[in-house]
This record gives C-alpha cells, sequence and structure tokens, in this order.
C-alpha cells in the first residue's frame, strides 16, 4: 500500500495477529533501550516489532507522493556499507540494579550488575526488493544471585517484495527472548513461600501478508503463528513449579479493507480470525475479532488511527464457555514540535494467565494453598486484557534528549473476580559526550494492583551507562 521504507510500529496484541507484551518489559524498553538504542541507529531504519501487514494505510495524499519517490535509502549517513548493505550497530553498556528482580509480592530480591543493551539494524534496498536483518538485546548479570536476565531480547528478519507500486508482499520471521510476571506468585503468600526465579519464555513469530489498492479502495490479507513456550520457576522450598501449560500457539487469519474519504482521511474494517492450541487442553480455544475505524497520515500535527468493535472467543474450557468482549483502541502520534513527540497506543483482547482460579484437585489455590507440583501439569485460566501506554521523547538538544512512559495492563480473570491492574513508569536522559558517544541514566516504576490478597507487588529498576554507535 505504502512504499515508505520506514517501518511502522503496531499495536500489541495477543490474539489477533501479535502476541502479547508484558507492561513492566514495554517500559523497560521505551526507558533503556530508547536512550542506548536509538542513538546507536538514529539515521536508520527502526527495530520492527511482530506485525502482520507491511505497515498502517497512509493517507491517500502521502501515498501519492510516495509513489513519486524513490524507496531506496539516500544516503549511507551513520552505517557501515559492506556490499550492498548498510549496517547501523549500537551497543549500550553500564551497571544496573534491580529492586524485586523476581516481581514477587513476599520477600523481594534486589540486586546489582552489568548491563548490556546492543543493537544491530542491517539493510538491504534495491527498491523493488527489501531486506532487513535486526537484533535488539537488554542482558542482565546478577553476580549476587548467580543468575543472568535476558529481558526483550530479540532477532528476526522482514522482506519486502514491491511487485507493483500498489502491490506490496510482506513476510517476517522473529524468535524472542524475554520475562513476564507470575499470577500464581501471589498464592504463596500466605503461606511464606515466595518465588525465587523470574517468569522467562521463548517465543518464535512468522507472519506474511499482500497489500493492494484499488483506486480509492484498498485491500490487504495475511496471517501470522506464534509459538511460546514458558520455563519452569523455583519457589523458595526448592520446588520447581511447571509452568509448561500455556506452552502452545496462536495462528491468525488477518484481513483488512478500506476506503480513502478524502486526501487525509480513510476508513477502515479489520475481520480477524484465531485459532490457539496450548499444552493445557481447558485452554484452547477459537474465535474472530472485527473492528473498524477512520484514521489518516496526517491531519495537522497528528496522525494515527482509532477503531471500535467487538471480539467473541470460544474455549474448550465448559466453565468458561462462549465469551465476548467489546474492543477500544487506537494508535496515536502527536508531533507538537519537530524535537517533541509522543504516542498513545490501546487496545483489548483475549490472553492467558499461570493463575488458576479453580484450584488444583480439590485444593483451593484462591485461598492461598500450595499447589501439589510432582503432578506435573498446572493448568492456568483464560484472561481478558486491556492495555494503554502513553510515550514521548523530547530532543532538547544535539547532545541531550529525554524519554518517558506511563503504561497500564488491567487483566480480567475470565472464571473468576480476580482482577489484576500492572502500572509502569519510566524515565530516562542520554547526553551526547560527542557523535556517536554518549551516557544513559534510565529509572523504571512498576506496581501491580490485585484486589487477591497478596498478590500485589512492586518492582524498581535504575540504570547507569555508556551507549555508541558505528
Amino acid at each position: 500500500m505504502t512504499t515508505n521504507p520506514k517501518f511502522h510500529f503496531p499495536n500489541f496484541r495477543a490474539v489477533g495477529g501479535e502476541p502479547s507484551l508484558s507492561l513492566p518489559r514495554v517500559a523497560c524498553v521505551v526507558a533503556v533501550l530508547a536512550g542506548t538504542v536509538a542513538a546507536a541507529r538514529a539515521e536508520g531504519p527502526g527495530v520492527p516489532t511482530p506485525q502482520v501487514f507491511y505497515a498502517p494505510v497512509q493517507s491517500l495524499e502521502d501515498t501519492i507522493q510516495s509513489h513519486t519517490q524513490d524507496p531506496r535509502p539516500q544516503s549511507a549517513k551513520g552505517a557501515l556499507q559492506v556490499a550492498d548493505w548498510l549496517i547501523y550497530g549500537g551497543l549500550g553498556w553500564g551497571a544496573a540494579c534491580g529492586y524485586n528482580v523476581n516481581s514477587s509480592p513476599t520477600n523481594p530480591q534486589q540486586a546489582c550488575g552489568p548491563q548490556f543493551t546492543p543493537s544491530v539494524v542491517a539493510e538491504h534496498n534495491t527498491g523493488i526488493q527489501r531486506t532487513l536483518l535486526y537484533g535488539v538485546g537488554d542482558v542482565r548479570w546478577y553476580p549476587t544471585l548467580n543468575r543472568v536476565d535476558v529481558v526483550n531480547t530479540s532477532a528476526g528478519v522482514v522482506h519486502v517484495w514491491e511487485i507493483e507500486r500498489d502491490l506490496i508482499f510482506r513476510v517476517q520471521a522473529q524468535g524472542k527472548q524475554s520475562q513476564d510476571y507470575s499470577g500464581f506468585a501471589g498464592n504463596l503468600a500466605s503461606t511464606n513461600v515466595f518465588v525465587t526465579s523470574p517468569l522467562n519464555y521463548t517465543q518464535g513469530y512468522g507472519s506474511s501478508s499482500i497489500q493492494k489498492e484499488f483506486g480509492s479502495f484498498f485491500a490487504a490479507v495475511g496471517g501470522s503463528a506464534t509459538f511460546t513456550a514458558y520455563q519452569n520457576i523455583q519457589d523458595s522450598l526448592g520446588n520447581t513449579i511447571d509452568e509448561g501449560a500455556r506452552n502452545g500457539s496462536v495462528t491468525t487469519f488477518n484481513t483488512r479493507f478500506g476506503y480513502h474519504v478524502s486526501p487525509v482521511l480513510y476508513t477502515f474494517i479489520e475481520p480477524t480470525a484465531n485459532w490457539q492450541r496450548y499444552r493445557d487442553s481447558n485452554l484452547n480455544s477459537e474465535g474472530y475479532r472485527v473492528v473498524a475505524g477512520v484514521g489518516s497520515g496526517r491531519i495537522g500535527l497528528f496522525s494515527g488511527e482509532v477503531f471500535a468493535g467487538y471480539a467473541q472467543q470460544r474455549f474448550e474450557d465448559p466453565i468458561v464457555g462462549t465469551s465476548s468482549i467489546p474492543v477500544v483502541g487506537g494508535r496515536l502520534a502527536w508531533f507538537p514540535t519537530r524535537f517533541l513527540s509522543f504516542r498513545l497506543d490501546a487496545d483489548r483482547v483475549f490472553g492467558t494467565s499461570d493463575y488458576n482460579t479453580l484450584g488444583f484437585g480439590g485444593t483451593g489455590v484462591a485461598s492461598g494453598a500450595i499447589p501439589n507440583v510432582s503432578t506435573g501439569l498446572r493448568p492456568g485460566s483464560v484472561t481478558a486484557i486491556t492495555t494503554a501506554r502513553l510515550s514521548g521523547q523530547w530532543t532538547y538538544s544535539d547532545r541531550l534528549s529525554f524519554t518517558a512512559s506511563i503504561a497500564d495492563q488491567q487483566q480480567d480473570y475470565l472464571t473468576s473476580s480476580r482482577r489484576d491492574n500492572l502500572v509502569s513508569l519510566s524515565a530516562g536522559v542520554t547526553y551526547q559526550i560527542w557523535p556517536g558517544i554518549g551516557v544513559t541514566t534510565t529509572y523504571t516504576h512498576g506496581q501491580l494492583y490485585s484486589n487477591l490478597p497478596g498478590a500485589s507487588f512492586t518492582t524498581d529498576f535504575i540504570s547507569f551507562g555508556g551507549s555508541s554507535k558505528f
């Protein structure tokens, strides 16, 4: 649809095309990587998020303009050129301290150690064929815990084939290693037992789509597959708690249809079907989601989309059955000046949690009992997840820049009255000592509010270090 070589950042979804993203980790990415990595790839293309379609449809005015431009890079500034490839790389390094590094409601552990945030983006762009290889990471070593944490570290490839100026084929593959919080950990609070390791997971993602314009109309069709595997966690008694219940896949079939009602405004509808299959068959489901909205590539200083719709999921667990939720969301950007920008993302989807609201073999977990970990599989629960995130970036000068974000993730458990609200705040500042070398300080605060007694927790993370680019 668009021939702009930049890759846009879509909203995060648990079902309907993209995997969900934990809000504390989102805040960490915004705060930590915005300082160390953004400087490292300022002149190059951005690191793409998992998405099905090539880019959100832009205004007809911008689409026409892009059709008259050469999509190839106009300069190799800021890149290392190897044959026909442009490589943008950087490395952030320093020291970091985390409070409650396990996101545990009781007995929070503190630890400090080195932190490394590497980033590399390699671009091969002939205009018709465009390939992007990328890798970005956040690696933290806590010597006192004899542990290395890998947070939001991903690597992947995106290929775009411009068959015609108005016919675009896109394919993406990505692997990711990161962390999430355990909803189950709150059940240990009343027993004086606590979690001693974070909930790590490995995720693979693949997607493909083709998009076409028909005058003022546009259409796209595609699909995605997400595979996720969780690592077991440990408690203070030395028990291994099986986290494999949610290991499984989410497959989607995505469509998008729209019409340009004016040169700067378009309407669209997105029907999506999904199939979820997990190790615990009670979490299996299939469903659909339909949203409709309006968007613009440019109205004054604003751009983005807003949408509303409906989602329905049929679960194999007879206690849940078929569940429906209204969907309201969007992604909006505001550019009040050349050096100041804001972005707002919101969405609502179905998801899963490792917390079992129905108990284990007749034992009431909700009352605080510890499950019998020797029985192996430990079922989880289905949830409805509502997310909202506001982020901003201010480039005060060539040497000084600031980033900040506030995010909220509300998780409603469909088999109980439990509700979790995960709020994250972050801020970062980067000072460029000279071109290519800078220092960065970041702070992130996360707090979980839950109506389940003993489940709430607080986390804090601060880092200081340098950043470089080549």
